[in-house]
């Protein structure tokens, strides 16, 4: 019955046009999860930088970024998920790039939705407490709202992959704070990296507040990923 459920609120907080052709252009496409924030490195993240990834998942991202950076680069992941710790840790060393990056059990802000396994044991990092870094990515389920109000560092470009049903301010927080912490949006997509106009974007945002999946006719759906550069 869980299952029937949500796919019935997938149903009801979708326009019919859009989940019909947008799920069959997904799948045709055979989307490639967190592609999105992938595609944000490839563009903005250079040789060498230092970047700081809180919500390190399955660690495609972390990979992603280490390879940009480099040996003379580093990058430093926080993951709350024990589990999730794990296979970071593993697949650092299958794709080659331990030492390049540096995986922290660790909650930063508050825990919204920590998936991963058990976080009971790790650290809790508070927003003000981020490595200076050149490059931050947030895949936080939630938490960007809080880390992004305290946060103290300015890199030189944020990545964000947004969850407004995951916190109680309007879905278009996130783009608002950039903007006051003077960062220029750059790049925008869905979640598998399908690229979005600001149209699109707002469309994909206020949807996703009621639901967590929300499909487009081009095959974007969410989360929303937006990638912004530090304007001086």
């Amino acid at each position: 019955m869980s299952l029937l459920r949500y796919a019935h609120t997938i149903y009801k907080y979708n326009d019919f046009v859009d989940l019909f052709f947008g799920a069959c252009r997904f799948f045709s496409k055979s989307g490639l999860f967190e592609k999105g924030i992938i595609d944000a490195h490839h563009r903005l993240t250079r040789s060498g930088d230092r970047v700081v990834i809180v919500g390190g998942g399955d660690g495609v991202t972390a990979v992603a970024a280490a390879k940009r950076v480099g040996r003379n680069g580093s990058v430093h992941v926080y993951e709350g998920g024990d589990r999730a710790v794990d296979q970071l840790n593993a697949l650092c060393s299958q794709e080659g790039v331990s030492q390049i990056c540096t995986i922290h059990h660790a909650v930063v802000g508050p825990h919204i939705d920590v998936y991963g396994g058990d976080f009971a044991s790790a650290a809790h990092v508070g927003p003000d407490e981020i490595f200076a870094c050149d490059v931050l990515e947030l895949d936080c389920e939630g938490s960007e709202v809080a880390i992004l109000r305290s946060l103290a560092i300015r890199p030189r470009v944020i990545i964000v992959e947004i969850h407004p049903f995951l916190f109680s301010e309007e879905p278009t927080w996130v783009l608002h704070q950039l903007n006051e912490l003077g960062y220029r949006i750059v790049y925008r997509s869905g979640h598998d990296g399908i690229e979005i106009n600001d149209v699109d974007m707002q469309k994909l945002l206020l949807r996703s507040k009621k639901c967590g999946v929300i499909y487009l006719k081009n095959g974007a759906r969410s989360p929303v990923v937006v990638a912004a550069v530090r304007k001086r």
